[in-house]
């Protein structure tokens, strides 16, 4: 059955599931046991990944032969927390390590021949890439034939043609590996070589306890890439949710300190700790969260000090230009373009991601330069952007994509005409049945919702891509009375009966349309809530059917 919400939702659940238990509802999203009996004992041998045995040859012999070896990364938290990794290793055993990243501006992604070219009058004669190097065919040639070796990592899909000089390409996704786990994210594969390398430079012990040290870099960018959690990712982010509270980072530590009471998920990660990271990058320099991360954050406070400047920057400048977004977007077309010459590189593909989410379509955001455009794009899940791009991709300077979001450059002169072809083709499309639908897990009565049922749910915990947290629902459920929670006004609680709260946060403006209902359905999810140690079940509404 499906009904529209007072959001513009489509409200959907399966009379089917009705009479199941939460539990086999929950239960029915994994294919195996192993998602819940597997520890960190229990991890893939590395060398289950193509080239790998090639890989770990290659750096023992740089190693051996005292060689200058280059990390050659990009600029997001992704390549930050994933290259934290491989520093770290090799400076333990020793290995002449250093790291090089692209200017965002400037530089745009991947590798180029100049960067070959400064890299050889370095001595550097092996490069390491970070999540890129699987399109650069021309350049890895170049570096080659200047008597550079590169290994590539990556793990975005790949091409047809990849790289034939490169001395490994590590990638779950190729069609020739055999790695049993498709969905490891990149951190997870800079890990995996790790692994394979530690074995031959650790002792067992030493090799054991380095594995369960770098556990809070692995499960950040986990989370942070959005990758199922089902298999390995679900067993590391399992277990630094145990450890989160006494994190080896005091930094970590300081930043959740308002939720030490809170029984925390794999989200305390996506809003309190990835924002931070991402905002170095974002606004100024990775290189200061690469430094509070590989560095012992107790002798860091400049760092996070200004890590804490940077993200709220970021906040206020998002803000600013989502309004004025708001202000001159056409919504009557099927694809949003916003262009701005003022917005910072940084926070363009956030103004497409929230454009997107508010509004349910695909979205091109163009910060303007002198002589180009550079675009950051996103869309539903229901149409395939990069599909679309790839048929301009002979007009763009440069060009790159994950699923469902993408970037490209593009010249000015070449602007206007791609702009019409992108809106002439999109608005000859029908998307006025491709309206967003809020799946409901279960609808519940109130008398059910007890400790133990959130218990149950809690089970399936870490709840994130793949793994939703559960979308419970009230059928005609009677409201008390309706009131803002705080003095701002853009809090709403609902007062009921029953011993749990019940809040709708940033969603005020209903107010006046709740307070005319006596009973609405009620789209909640459900957690526990402890003020003042006071523990409580808390319903965060979600949307309201009224």
């Amino acid at each position: 059955m499906i009904r529209k919400s007072i959001l513009g939702n489509e409200i959907k659940y399966d009379e089917e599931t009705i009479n199941l238990s939460i539990e086999e509802i929950l239960s029915a999203r994994f294919d195996s046991e192993l998602d819940f009996s597997w520890n960190l004992d229990d991890l893939y041998d590395p060398y289950l990944l193509a080239d790998m045995d090639k890989r770990v040859s290659r750096i023992k012999a740089a190693y051996e032969n005292k060689e200058r070896v280059v990390i050659f990364w990009d600029y997001d938290v992704d390549w930050v927390t994933s290259t934290s990794i491989l520093v770290h290793f090799f400076k333990k055993i020793w290995l002449q390590i250093s790291y090089r990243l692209p200017h965002r501006v400037e530089d745009w992604y991947g590798l180029k021949t100049y960067f070959i070219d400064e890299l050889l009058e370095k001595n550097v004669s092996l490069i390491i890439t970070v999540d890129c190097g699987t399109r650069d065919i021309d350049v890895i040639k170049y570096a080659k034939e200047k008597w550079i070796d590169i290994i590539v990592t990556d793990h975005h899909a790949v091409p047809e043609i990849i790289p034939e000089e490169a001395i490994a390409i590590i990638n779950p996704k190729r069609t020739d590996c055999s790695y049993p786990f498709k969905f490891l994210s990149w951190a997870w594969v800079a890990y995996k070589l790790m692994m394979a390398l530690a074995k031959d430079f650790l002792s067992e012990n030493e090799y054991k306890l380095y594995l369960q040290e770098s556990i809070d870099i692995r499960a950040i960018w986990t989370v942070a890439d959005c990758m199922s959690l089902t298999g390995e990712n679900r067993i590391i982010v399992k277990e630094w949710l145990k450890q989160l509270k006494n994190s080896r980072s005091k930094w970590i530590r300081s930043i959740i300190e308002t939720r030490i009471n809170e029984d925390l998920d794999a989200d305390v990660f996506w809003f309190l700790i990835w924002p931070r990271l991402n905002a170095a990058g974002r606004m100024d320099t990775p290189y200061k969260a690469l430094n509070l991360i590989l560095n012992n954050s107790d002798t860091l406070q400049d760092t996070i000090d200004e890590i804490e400047f940077l993200n709220e920057k970021r906040k206020i400048l998002t803000k600013s230009f989502i309004e004025d977004a708001l202000q001159k977007v056409t919504l009557t077309d099927n694809i949003i373009f916003y262009e701005s010459l003022e917005i910072e590189h940084g926070i363009i593909w956030i103004i497409a991601w929230r454009l997107t989410e508010n509004f349910f379509k695909p979205s091109i955001v163009l910060k303007e330069e002198t002589d180009k455009y550079v675009a950051s794009c996103r869309s539903p899940e229901y149409f395939d952007i990069v599909e679309l791009l790839e048929e301009f991709k002979e007009d763009f300077l440069h060009f790159g994509w994950h699923k469902q979001a993408a970037w490209f450059s593009i010249s000015k002169e070449k602007f206007p005409n791609f702009k019409k072809n992108v809106l002439q083709k999109l608005n000859s499309l029908d998307f006025s049945k491709n309206n967003k639908i809020l799946q409901i897990d279960k609808i519940v009565i109130p008398d059910e919702l007890w400790f133990r049922f959130l218990e149950t749910i809690n089970k399936f915990k870490p709840f994130w891509m793949w793994n939703k947290k559960p979308i419970l629902m009230f059928k005609d459920f009677y409201i008390e009375k309706v009131e803002f929670l705080w003095q701002t006004r853009e809090h709403i609680k609902i007062t009921n009966k029953y011993w749990f709260k019940i809040i709708w946060f940033g969603f005020g403006k209903y107010m006046e349309e709740i307070k005319q209902k006596k009973e609405i359905d009620l789209v909640f999810d459900l957690s526990e809530d402890n003020w003042n140690n006071k523990k409580s079940l808390k319903l965060q509404i979600i949307d309201l059917v009224i």
